[in-house]
């Protein structure tokens, strides 16, 4: 009997090749990825804003159905709009798993620190899922978000509710990037809380990985994905300042605002402007992202002053990557190893908010990824943020 033959996957996914397995090379993740819950890297090409693709396919092989009801909807309301017959369609079965999601969006926070510190200025889970039901990508990723948070509160059905997290996010980035063309006054909100929730599942996904030499790739990512809350903000302040937004932003904007002077990153500083592999422009890039993280070590190390709430400690973590220059991230990718060191100092803060479950022990996996992709001359560079992630705060 002659062996039957069978067309190469060339294009396929890496996790597929890895396996020795055929890709389907469907995006963006391929059946096989979302079927078994683990990382396609067809899903490291992420959104930037605004997207204009317009030809990407309608739906993929995964658990979510929400963009494939709301994609049918749209149909028939253009076609026989004159036809009775036409008029109700068949009533599914309510998803009760996905019913289970949207529950947890409405009760749990996700387990997450308010956005402020004030109650009457915070974000509440009404304004999400009120504009989640008019953002069909927005719905479907948040839906995938309180699945990882499932997944991290209940280990024995982890691999469950990650099937589930694994293709709500597919469809999100499906139906974004064949949607969005630009940011306007009526989706703005949406599109700044798709970007939030998106950021946070990189960041996520990044703590996840059992790779300690992939992890600096994915927690660039996940620093590059969260620029996109800038992209956002930058094209559509004015409307977001005012919606009912603006109050999380103002304060978002102001996270770095009462700057404390500081020791701690000075020999750092000197590192960088002798440094002969930086041109100026460069040394001033570093510098800054610099001074901005010298306001958690002047927080944290100054007994005269009361130790910044966890609160304000994580809307300032998740503010270092919006605020930085861009060019800072591309000096990481490059390995530069002054950025790389300065990007172990950002550390610092992560340890400090590692009781948020998106965290982790991301400050520590970043501080020894650092290491790795540093030739040893540099290592004394990482003693001292090393000894710092050592103090009980």
């Amino acid at each position: 009997m002659s062996r039957r033959t069978h067309r190469k996957s060339r294009a396929g996914c890496s996790e597929c090749k890895r396996r020795h397995i055929k890709c389907d090379e469907s995006q963006p993740a391929c059946g096989n990825c979302s079927i078994s819950s683990r990382h396609c890297s067809f899903l490291s090409s992420r959104p930037t804003l605004p997207i204009m693709h317009r030809d990407l396919a309608t739906s993929s092989p995964s658990p979510g159905f929400l963009s494939h009801q709301s994609d049918t909807s749209h149909s028939s309301h253009q076609s026989s709009p004159a036809s009775p017959r036409n008029e109700y369609r068949v009533i599914q079965d309510a998803n009760m798993t996905q019913l289970e999601l949207l529950n947890h969006c409405i009760n749990s926070r996700f387990g997450l620190p308010p956005s402020s510190e004030d109650p009457d200025k915070t974000l509440t889970p009404g304004m999400l899922v009120e504009n989640a039901l008019s953002c069909s990508f927005l719905m479907n990723e948040m839906l995938a978000f309180a699945a990882l948070h499932l997944a991290h509160l209940n280990p024995e059905k982890a691999q469950f509710y990650r099937h589930h997290a694994v293709g709500l996010q597919t469809h999100a980035l499906s139906i974004f990037n064949r949607e969005m063309t630009n940011v306007t006054r009526e989706n703005c909100v949406g599109v700044l809380f798709f970007t939030w929730f998106m950021s946070l599942h990189a960041l996520w996904e990044a703590m996840d990985s059992v790779d300690i030499h992939d992890f600096l790739d994915r927690f660039v990512n996940y620093m590059q994905l969260h620029r996109g809350v800038r992209a956002v903000t930058s094209e559509a302040w004015h409307f977001m300042v005012e919606s009912e937004m603006g109050f999380i932003l103002e304060a978002a904007s102001k996270a770095f605002d009462d700057t404390i002077a500081g020791s701690h990153t000075v020999e750092l500083k000197s590192l960088v402007q002798d440094s002969e592999r930086l041109n100026d422009d460069e040394k001033i890039i570093c510098h800054d992202a610099l001074d901005r993280i010298q306001w958690f070590l002047s927080r944290v190390d100054e007994p005269r002053k009361p130790n910044p709430s966890l609160i304000t400690t994580f809307l300032s973590v998740t503010s270092w990557p919006v605020i930085i220059n861009a060019d800072f991230l591309r000096l990481v990718s490059e390995r530069r190893p002054e950025a790389l060191l300065i990007l172990s100092y950002y550390a610092i803060p992560l340890h400090l908010c590692r009781s948020v479950w998106v965290v982790g022990n991301s400050g520590q996996l970043l501080i020894q990824s650092v290491r790795l992709h540093l030739d040893e001359k540099w290592h004394k560079w990482l003693d001292w943020p090393e000894e710092m992630m050592d103090t009980p705060f």
